[in-house]
């Protein structure tokens, strides 16, 4: 099954890597998809699961002021808020896509995030009193539910500004995975 010519490899983005149109207010860099970035993702013949916009889908396109008990608590700590099922329902639905490529006997060669999103974020993320080292609150849960499937991936992270250094770090992800 599947013998035709899909690489049978597939890279997990985050969705602003395709669409900056996600982004809270001023934090587009690019008309559309991120430039180079997205070039070098989609050309490299690898599968792209571009994942859902946590921010977007649980928080809305004005997302700013996330309110508990009349403080500021940022948007990182509202999608972990223990109430807030919407992000973790996200990770579940990308989780069960990595489980149908899995069981097809595809490969899933990594995670692209970008550091200093409160969602994305790989290394560091934004936090209600600025950035700092941390994952966002998508990346954590998404690898907390990897793990618990028994995959360790590779992670690596745009960052905003920084886009040839961190570009040539998802293009070295994609060529380790195609010598496999």
């Amino acid at each position: 099954m599947f013998e035709d010519k899909r690489s049978k490899q597939v890279i997990l983005v985050l969705h602003c890597l395709l669409n900056q149109n996600a982004r809270i207010d001023t934090c587009a860099y690019f008309p559309g998809a991120m430039g180079e970035a997205a070039r070098a993702v989609v050309e490299s013949g690898v599968g792209v699961l571009q994942m859902p916009c946590p921010e977007l889908h649980c928080l809305g396109l004005d997302r700013s002021g996330r309110m508990r008990e009349g403080v500021d608590i940022g948007i990182r700590e509202a999608l972990l808020e223990p109430e807030e099922e919407c992000c973790r329902a996200l990770v579940q639905h990308v989780m069960k896509d990595v489980r149908e490529y899995l069981k097809h006997g595809f490969e899933i060669i990594g995670v692209v995030g970008n550091d200093g999103s409160p969602a994305c974020g790989v290394v560091s993320a934004h936090f209600v009193d600025g950035e700092r080292a941390g994952p966002g609150a998508f990346m954590l849960m998404l690898r907390e539910e990897l793990e618990k499937a028994g995959l360790d991936l590779p992670f690596v992270a745009l960052r905003d500004h920084q886009w040839e250094e961190r570009t040539e770090r998802i293009r070295a992800l994609i060529a380790a995975a195609r010598k496999t």
